[in-house]
């Protein structure tokens, strides 16, 4: 079984509105993927996507609505969630992805990202199969089930301004972008 704990309109339009119009205008890095470097490593054939650097003010804004919902997700998950990680604003492009991975809380893992007890995605764009201004295809957040029985594959829905939560070590992956552009705001729980 794949725990998801998902909280439609998480975002209301339009603060959704008035995030992605700051990341149209703004731009970013190549994400990083965790590593023994600090701040990470670039690796484009595990991850490419762009992190955006937003002002400190929608950061903070993020993070404090985020906040206001942790003992809401921590009881959904059974965990005390005391804080969480600064939110990464998320660009990703035709042909971006993450391959599948697993964002902490694993044993085999001894860095900072042991702490991390729940991953959380909040989505900002509109999905559709055809081509328009505004929307993406493809990018799809699928989970993967346990390692042992059947192999299982679930994909998170994703509308804009829901929010998609889940056990950090629940392994999953951003599918490669078909077209448009694809607008995340990712987080981890500790």
């Amino acid at each position: 079984m794949i725990d998801l704990y998902e909280i439609d309109g998480f975002l209301d339009d339009a603060a959704r509105a008035e995030i992605v119009a700051e990341l149209d205008r703004i731009g970013g890095a190549p994400a990083t993927v965790l590593s023994a470097d600090p701040g990470g490593r670039v690796q484009p054939a595990v991850r490419k996507t762009t992190r955006l650097a937003v002002s400190p003010e929608t950061r903070a804004r993020v993070r404090d609505t985020l906040m206001r919902r942790a003992a809401e997700i921590g009881a959904h998950f059974g965990v005390e969630l005391r804080e969480c990680e600064d939110p990464q604003f998320l660009r990703y492009e035709t042909g971006d992805f993450f391959v599948p991975h697993q964002d902490g809380n694993t044993p085999m893992v001894y860095d900072d990202s042991r702490f991390r007890r729940v991953s959380a995605v909040i989505f900002l764009s509109h999905r559709a199969e055809q081509d328009a201004p505004g929307t993406y295809g493809g990018g799809s957040l699928v989970f993967h089930g346990p390692s042992t029985g059947p192999p299982v594959q679930v994909a998170a829905e994703g509308r804009p301004g829901s929010l998609v939560t889940f056990r950090a070590e629940t392994t999953h992956e951003v599918t490669p972008v078909t077209h448009g552009v694809r607008y995340t705001i990712a987080t981890w729980f500790r």
